[in-house]
């Protein structure tokens, strides 16, 4: 069972359910997804040097959300942002979007995905210049989750940054104490404010009447920032599932499972094929 044979057996239903919501990113996407690994995509021939026998091996798609490629892009990526790391601490801090806005994430995806990246950068680079404790310059690397690990449409700024920073004035690295590095309370109330500010002042999209007036950050002390960088990079390429968590297909309902967030422990979900997809 997977993903590109689900797409390919319910494609013309898929098309006529959501016809409306179907962009050219989306048709995109599922084309490549659809050719990978076929005639379609190329191939490539490979040849032994000794017995000279030949054989064609059908190209990937190098679609970042295809599941049956990518991996080599993820290795890389992840070598890549291990190179950078110091010998420091690191946190990960979590920006979450309210449920009352995910239907921008719908309506506006590049917009909306774009001004969590720059006001989450913007929040933690004042908060760093504002700490007397911690020094102006600080490191991080930014990763956008869309899902939760139930496939529900969650996004999320995860953001891997240096326990310290780099004082400009004294030209000497400060150090956090104590494993903490910014009050999470603080961050939801800015994270508010900028969000509303840009997506009415900048985008100049609409608000619903109600929205929450607790947000959710997270910021948690990850150690050497090897293990938060594993797990970022494992949604970063190949989509929002893998081909090996697709169980089965019964009645039209796809059965997968996913590692449940509070008990750390494997559960299953079941949805309509096409809800799925």
């Amino acid at each position: 069972m997977t993903f590109q044979s689900l797409l390919g057996d319910y494609f013309d239903e898929f098309c006529t359910a959501y016809s409306s919501n179907i962009n050219h990113d989306i048709r995109y996407a599922m084309k490549a997804m659809l050719t990978c690994h076929t005639e379609q995509q190329g191939h490539s021939r490979w040849q032994c040097s000794h017995c000279e026998h030949q054989v064609n091996h059908p190209m990937s798609c190098g679609h970042r959300h295809c599941t049956q490629c990518q991996h080599r892009t993820t290795s890389d990526w992840l070598n890549k942002q291990q190179q950078k790391l110091l010998p420091i601490d690191y946190f990960m801090v979590t920006f979450t979007l309210p449920a009352e806005l995910r239907y921008l994430a719908k309506r506006h995806p590049k917009l909306l995905y774009q001004a969590m990246f720059t006001v989450t950068a913007s929040i933690v680079k004042s908060f760093a210049n504002n700490d007397k404790h911690l020094g102006n310059k600080i490191g991080f690397t930014s990763v956008l989750h869309t899902h939760n690990r139930r496939r529900d449409l969650h996004p999320h700024i995860h953001m891997v940054i240096t326990g310290g920073g780099f004082d400009d004035k004294k030209r000497q690295w400060k150090q956090c104490k104590n494993k903490y590095l910014f009050n999470v309370f603080a961050l939801a109330k800015v994270w508010r404010a900028r969000l509303l500010e840009y997506i009415t002042s900048v985008l100049k999209l609409s608000l619903p009447d109600k929205l929450a007036n607790k947000w959710v950050v997270d910021c948690r002390h990850v150690g050497h920032g090897k293990p938060a960088l594993l797990y970022l990079s494992t949604y970063l390429y190949r989509g929002i599932i893998a081909d090996k968590d697709i169980l089965y297909l019964d009645n039209h309902q796809v059965t997968f499972r996913y590692k449940d967030n509070q008990t750390k422990t494997m559960k299953t979900r079941t949805l309509p094929v096409l809800q799925f997809l």
